[in-house]
Order: C-alpha cells, then structure tokens, then sequence
C-alpha cells in the first residue's frame, strides 16, 4: 500500500493552469482529497494535446496526468459556497474575492494563491506567459548562441516550479493551521518563482563580487553531442573531469593546456574543440560512450525523449513509469517511501453535485497552540549531509520555515560548491567566499567534523539522535562507507525521518553514477526540448537543482506528516531525477498517448504565437507573446502594422523596455530579455520585498534573495541569518550535545573538527 500521509487533508482546485493543477497533484499523491471545479465546457487543460492531436472528445493525457487521484466538479454555481466552508485549502490563481473577505467568512480556510507577478504591487495586474516570465526573470539571457536569440527553456518549466513551490509552502504551514485553528494565505509570485529556478544566485553574486555572474551566451564545451545514434549529453565541470574527457577521445595535447580546465574559456575557443570532439562522438553510439564514459566517472547521459525516456534502462529498472488506465505511461511519484509498491494511477472521477463528495461539516474553532506568527517550523531539528546546490536548498526551505537545520561538512570534505569562491585558493579562507554557498545555506548552523574519524562519526550519530529529519545526497556507496546507512541511524534514533537525495536513486543500473543538475536535464527530456528549432538540443544549464530540491523539501514535509500518523521515522528516497521526470511528463504523456514527438521551437510554441526578436541597441531582446485573437489585434494596434513581420521590425526600432511597456498597457504579454542581476530594479520585486540584506561574519553586508512566496501569518523575512562559516558553530552544537571544554578541545587537536579546511583543494 503506498503511504498517504495527508489523508483528510481537503483541497479545493479552482481556476488556474498547470501551476495551480500541479500544486495539487503533489497533494493528491501524498493522499489529500483534492476536488477540482471546472467551469462550463471543462478546465482548459481538459482540452490541450501539445502536438496538437485529435482528442475525439476525451480529456488530454496532460489534464489525466495532472488530475490523477483528483474529484472533479463542473460548474458548481451557489454551491462553491458550501465547498468553502467544507475545505481546508483552496488552490487558484486568482480569487474573486479579497483575502480578507474570504477569511472573514470561513476563518478556517487557507489559500494557496499563484500569480504571475504577486496579488499586490505595480505589476500584479500585468498579462504574463512562460516566455516572457523566462525573459524577465534573467534566467534566458545566457542561454544560446552568441549573436543569435536568447532560448528559452521548452515544457513550460515556470508552471511546473511555481506549482511545487505552491505545495511545499503549503506543506511547511500546515501544521501552525491545524494548531491555530486559523487560516492562511500563501501568495506565490511566477516571476520569483522562475528567478530562483534558473539562476545560481546571481544577485548575491553581483552583491559580493561587484560584478555580474554572466554577461555573454554560450554552449558549454562538450555538451550535447551527435552520436552514431543519436545525442550524448555530458557535463564536465571539474578539472578532473576534463582531463578524464580529454582521456575518452584521445586528445593528450589538450589536457597540456591549462587555460582549457576552465569551463569559460572551452566555450569561448568552441569553434576550435567542437570539431574534434563531434568527429570522436559520430562513430559511436550513445550507449557505447555512455558506459565507457560513465567507467571513468564522466557526467555523462543519454538524451531523453518522449519518444525514448520510458525505454531508458534505468528507468525501466526503478519503474519510473506507471500506466494510466487510459493507455498511456505516465512519470510515477517524485518520491518513495522504502521501497514501497509503485501504485497504479487512479483516474480523475467526475461528480455531479457537491453532495456527491461526502464531506461532513467539521468545527472549526481556534485550539490551543502556537500562535499565528510563529515561525511554522520552529523547534523540528535537522541534520544536513549534503552538498552543492540541490541538498542544500531542500534543507534551506525547512531553515527559512523555521527549522534548526545543522549544515555538516568535513575538514578534509568540505561542501563541494565552496570550491566555487570569488578568491584564489592561495588566500586565507578562500572557501567562505563562494555566493552559491552563501545562498543556498542561510539560516543555518554550521558544524566541521570528520565524519571518518570514530570520533567524528559517533558525535554525527549523537547528534542525530536529537534530530527530526536528516538529509543526504551522497552516492549510496559513500552513506554505507561513511557508517550512516538507514539501519545505523535509525539505531540512533527510531523517529528520525531520512530524505536521501542521490541523483539517480538508491538502487538500478545508474545507482553509483556521478550526476549534476545538467545530467538530469538531459536524461529526463528537459534538454530535448530547448534549443533552436531543428538544430541540437541545449541544457536549461541547472534549474534541477532548485526543482530537486524543493520536491526534496516535498518528501521531508510529507514524511514528517507520516511520522505524526504512524509514529514512526521513514525512509524517503528523493531522487534529482525523479523531480525531473515529473516536470517534463507532458511529452511522455503525448507520444505514449498519440505517437506525436513533442521537439524543440525554440522560443515558438504549438500554443500560441510568440517569439524572441531584437530591441534597438547592442544585445537588446524583446519577448512577446499573443495568446489569443484579442492579443494579437492589440499588439498591431500599438505597432501600426498589419502582421506579425511589422511587429518584429516595430521592436527593433525602439528599446527593448519601452517596447515591452508599450504592448503590457494594452494588455499584450511582453518583456525585455534581462540579465539575471537586472532584477534587482524590479519595482515590483521590491514592493513585495523580495530582495533581503545580511551580514556575514567574513563577507560583509550582502543582497539575497527571499523565498518566493508571501506567508500572512510569517514569516515576514525569509533570511534571518546568513550562511554559516565553516565550522562557525562546532562548540555551540557540541556543547548541546553534552561534550565538555576538554573533549571539544582534543577533537579539535585530533583534526576531527576545525573552523577551515585541513587539506588543498586537490585533496576532495
């Protein structure tokens, strides 16, 4: 039987797209009764197939996939009422009314509202698209060619992210609702949410450098790549790595040429490496260089596809794909608790009436508990294994709500993404001044210990037999070798919930296999649908990091809500690919239910007409998209002309921001193509205070951002504390757990714990 954690929960879905229907479906599958109100003629999704096949009149497999397990109402007129009262959370883009009168009379009920910019300030009444949220979040100004049109990311990944932020932010209050008796209101702005998914923090960059992330396009040297069969994907991001890939194609006289180990300068010299490395490529096929590759522990993948994921050994092995009962395959549960049975889908079930529910009026009246303003989270403890950018933020989202989370990292280990730092290797602390690191662990406490050591792994145990949630992303091979394998630490502590994270999974054909963000883009069928039409896929370049880890923060949440059912801590394997899959289920769902391939347009779309065309002045872009006949005839009537040609020319004699302004005030989806630290001169991103200021010990005083949704009842700043040093908190959580003056210091002596890295960056 799989685990339905939030049984009782009860959702109501309004209006809303994929953002607010995907919201709820991770609530559907943690086992909330979600019911979703249609209006007259059926929700817009019922509608869609993306290639644009013939529906007979049954619902599109996108609309099944995404109502699975669901209820569904049409138009259920004075009744909407009485839903009301009956529901605890209701779901919408919009409400029709204000918040305050809605809560005025159902004082009981949350709401989950997403928005494209914010249900207040100076843009949130503005028309917006996934292209134009793209553009205007900086996340598409450095993907693509130099010289040629900024891309887009394909698949529509804005809807996708918002929905799983909606939900975890959903998740992380629930309990302070339950406790209060009250209700709250989440607003989640589109524009923040797609911001935080497709950049590595560019703002702190900007604060703390003093100069921009990126400023220039590129295709990453190598990257997706022709094979005899197809397309290889590979990421090589560490010199290591560079030298391993030099080793795969036979090219000794690059691995001479040390300028070549840094990834900008490959892409900067990509018309000399291309060549060679494609030659090498065409005469093998993907799965040949898969397995040679991944032998040397290269990141490396095969490009999924609608057509090809599904067939994917690993996928296959680990049953990542389930089938609907309508014929077609369908991506499974992001999350797993143990290894629990993969549960077949339920259909969406349509009712005729409200009645047809059977929900029975509850009380609702304030109990006894914390009160509204508390932060959600407060005294759930966390121990934090992991590294780089997708553990670190799932545990950044419980710290944000909350939590005490307890980063841990090693003197000779340290988190891997510190290597990403403003400052030479040769200066003291280089390793504090890394912004990804900053970013990703505010609100954190720090501790440096051995985990190698006896001593450093029986103080890792003590202090997760104090914990409520411990969160890893090693490879299973390193959490067995490390002594922190489920068994021991459940020995430790029966009620600890355990979220592991690995990119793959924990058991199947790709278990031990070296995988990035990128890794998963290509694998999952992300890559496949970004890149100039007809020409070679490209990487989103990152955004399943910030998607892994919030559906890495769903698990924990969900677990936790577990643990209060059964009492007992659970197991949850989160894999980064599995959130992958489930964000690009849409072409998967289409070829298995038409044989239609979903492929790349590269800023076109089969929904609507939009495109990405050049502003008066160097590099300037525009974004527009035309959603429908009204669109359309408003963006002529700015332009004066007669087709869509005289409106790309329009655009190119003028601005880019003017151009935007101009088509936004007659109701026309449009932005300018930002560079990812141009956000911070949003005016509505800072009347909705999304950018947060924090000392840190070494760095100073630094721009973060906050999280992308606004809570009622708190908390009100996101970033309470900046990044932790390392180290920065060894005797404080030492002392908590019972360690004297003495013992502290001879760990300290022994190496075991430190304030700073005891080995060159050689050695990890």
């Amino acid at each position: 039987m799989v685990v339905a954690p939030l049984t009782g929960l009860r959702v109501l879905q309004l209006s809303g797209g994929i953002e607010v229907a995907y919201c709820t479906k991770i609530l559907a599958d943690a086992g909330a009764d979600v019911v979703f109100v249609e209006p007259a003629g059926g929700h817009e999704l019922r509608h869609r197939s993306i290639t644009g096949a013939d529906l007979g009149g049954r619902s599109g497999p996108l609309f099944e996939y995404l109502h699975c397990s669901k209820r569904g109402l049409e138009d259920p007129g004075e009744e909407l009422q009485a839903l009301y009262e009956l529901s605890d959370v209701v779901v919408a883009d919009r409400l029709d009314d204000s918040w305050e009168s809605l809560h005025e009379r159902f004082p009981h009920l949350s709401a989950v509202v997403v928005t494209p910019f914010g249900m207040e300030g100076p843009w949130s009444s503005r028309p917006a698209s996934d292209l134009t949220l793209q553009a205007a979040s900086g996340g598409m100004a450095p993907r693509g060619a130099p010289g040629r049109a900024p891309l887009m990311v394909g698949g529509e990944p804005s809807y996708w992210f918002a929905g799983s932020v909606a939900a975890v932010s959903l998740l992380g209050v629930l309990d302070r609702t339950r406790s209060t008796g009250a209700g709250e209101l989440i607003d989640v702005s589109l524009l923040e949410t797609t911001h935080l998914e497709h950049g590595m923090y560019p703002v702190t960059f900007h604060s703390m450098a003093g100069r921009p992330f990126q400023t220039s396009r590129g295709v990453p040297v190598p990257g997706i790549e022709p094979t005899q069969d197809g397309w290889v994907g590979f990421f090589v991001i560490t010199g290591q790595q560079w030298l391993d890939f030099c080793a795969l194609i036979g090219r000794p006289e690059w691995q001479q040429d040390e300028s070549l180990f840094i990834a900008v300068e490959r892409r900067l010299r990509a018309g000399q490496l291309q060549g060679p490395i494609r030659d090498w490529t065409r005469e093998r096929t993907t799965d040949e260089i898969v397995e040679t590759a991944s032998l040397m522990r290269i990141p490396v993948a095969p490009i999924g596809s609608g057509e090809t994921v599904t067939g994917i050994d690993h996928f296959v092995a680990e049953e990542w794909f389930v089938r609907h009962p309508d014929g077609f395959a369908q991506p499974r549960r992001p999350y797993r608790f143990g290894r629990e049975p993969i549960a077949a889908p339920v259909p969406a079930h349509s009712l005729s009436s409200a009645e047809q529910l059977g929900w029975e009026r509850r009380p609702h009246r304030p109990r006894t508990g914390g009160a509204s303003g508390d932060l959600p989270l407060e005294g759930i403890r966390v121990a934090d294994f992991t590294g780089f950018w997708a553990g670190p933020m799932a545990s950044a989202i419980l710290a944000g709500l909350g939590a005490d989370v307890i980063h841990l990292e090693g003197p000779k280990r340290p988190d891997g993404i510190r290597m990403n730092t403003l400052r030479s290797m040769r200066e003291p602390q280089w390793w504090e001044w890394s912004p990804l690191f900053c970013g990703a662990n505010t609100n954190k406490r720090g501790l440096c210990i051995d985990l190698s050591t006896p001593e450093g792994h029986g103080a890792a145990l003590r202090l997760l037999g104090r914990c409520d949630v411990m969160f890893e992303n090693f490879s299973p091979r390193v959490v067995e070798q490390l002594g922190l394998a489920p068994d021991a630490v459940l020995g430790a502590n029966p009620r600890i919930v355990i979220v592991r994270m690995p990119a793959f999974g924990l058991e199947g054909p790709w278990r031990d296999r070296v995988g990035f963000a990128q890794t998963i883009e290509q694998s999952c069928g992300l890559a496949f649908l970004t890149g100039y039409e007809g020409e070679a896929p490209l990487i989103p370049n990152g955004m399943c990091d910030p998607l892994a880890g919030v559906h890495g923060a769903i698990a924990a949440l969900v677990a936790l809500a577990e643990r209060a059912r059964s009492g007992a801590g659970p197991v949850v394997e989160a894999p980064m690919v599995g959130a992958g899959l489930a964000v690009a289920a849409e072409q998967v769902v289409e070829y298995s239910a038409f044989g239609n391939l979903q492929r790349s347009m590269g800023n076109s779309s089969p929904l609507m007409s939009q495109q990405v065309w050049r502003g008066a002045g160097d590099d300037e872009w525009i974004a527009v998209s035309l959603p429908d006949r009204q669109a359309v005839r408003a963006a002529l009537a700015v332009c004066g002309g007669d087709d869509l040609a005289d409106l790309e020319r329009w655009c190119a004699a003028r601005p880019a921001e003017e151009a935007a302004e101009m088509l936004l005030d007659q109701g026309v989806p449009a932005a300018r193509v930002q560079w990812a630290q141009e956000v911070v001169d949003s005016p509505q991103l800072q009347h909705r205070g999304f950018f947060e200021q924090l000392d840190h010990p070494l760095c100073g005083r630094h721009t973060y951002i906050s999280w992308p949704a606004r809570f009622s009842a708190g908390p009100q700043a996101w970033n309470r504390a900046a990044s932790p040093t390392m180290g920065q908190h060894n005797h404080e959580i030492l002392t908590e757990l019972g360690y004297d003056e003495a013992a502290i210091d001879r760990l300290r002596s022994q190496g075991v714990i430190s304030e700073g890295v005891l080995t060159d960056q050689h050695g990890w």
